[in-house]
């Protein structure tokens, strides 16, 4: 049976998503083998996660999506409940459901959208691990006109973590689109596109929010988009502010 599961979780005590090879030091933790061991204690099964993108250590996710075989069907309700009270209390399963065996949670995502949330004007206790804080005046409308940049096919050379021979065309993706949301808090950015790089959604929220403080004008933007080596590089956002908002697939969006 092929099981998807949707999660939302809190990445701040955690190495990321993906399973180490030493998990014993407590630091070095993940959210899979989390749920692969809830799933072991709940099933006496073992089984592998395929999961639509992999959360660098500290982001969170409100809707992940991954899917795993088990020989056995099982309840699902009892089965999420089961799962529920055997995770720690900062990983949560949303949803669980049955769907044909030739799913694939990473292969089939259509797009992804990422939620990057700004605490600005004053600092919130209660945001502290789930927002960057700007203590600087943000301009909201210059941050908009640097997000509409980012739109369509660039090159995201200047966006991302670089990788030793890995080749300039590798470094273009898609973003399809950019909003910016005021809240009493500060300002939520969402951005959607097919496949994200390392790092990319932390230095797209970076380069937005030094272009709001006037720390970075609109012409670099298209400078570093267009691959120049020479352009003024953004800040790479803190992981705390991260959030894996939704994934999209051919039939349904889970969030």
């Amino acid at each position: 049976m092929n099981y998807l599961i949707v999660l939302e979780y809190c990445g701040t005590n955690y190495n990321g998503w993906q399973a180490q090879n030493d998990n014993s030091v407590k630091k070095n933790k993940t959210i899979e083998d989390e749920i692969l061991k809830a799933i072991y204690a709940a099933t006496k099964c073992g089984t592998k996660l395929s999961v639509s993108g992999r959360t660098d250590a500290g982001v969170h996710a409100l809707n992940q999506v991954a899917n795993f075989r088990l020989p056995f069907y099982y309840d699902l309700d009892r089965f999420k409940i089961s799962l529920n009270g055997i995770l720690p209390s900062d990983i949560s399963v949303k949803n669980l459901e049955i769907v044909h065996d030739s799913f694939h949670a990473t292969h089939d995502a259509l797009s992804k959208t990422y939620l990057y949330k700004i605490n600005s004007g004053y600092k919130s206790p209660i945001l502290s691990d789930g927002s960057w804080f700007v203590k600087e005046e943000l301009n909201f409308d210059i941050m908009s006109e640097s997000a509409a940049i980012f739109s369509g096919r660039n090159n995201f050379f200047n966006f991302t973590k670089k990788e030793k021979g890995k080749n300039s065309e590798n470094y273009f993706r898609v973003v399809m689109g950019i909003k910016i949301c005021r809240k009493n808090y500060g300002f939520d950015i969402f951005v959607e596109g097919e496949g994200f790089l390392r790092h990319m959604v932390r230095r797209i929220a970076g380069g937005i929010v030094l272009c709001g403080a006037g720390k970075m004008s609109l012409n670099n933007i298209k400078r570093m988009l267009a691959g120049e080596k020479g352009a003024y590089g953004s800040v790479c956002a803190p992981p705390c502010g991260l959030f894996l908002y939704s994934v999209s697939y051919r039939h349904k969006i889970y969030c």
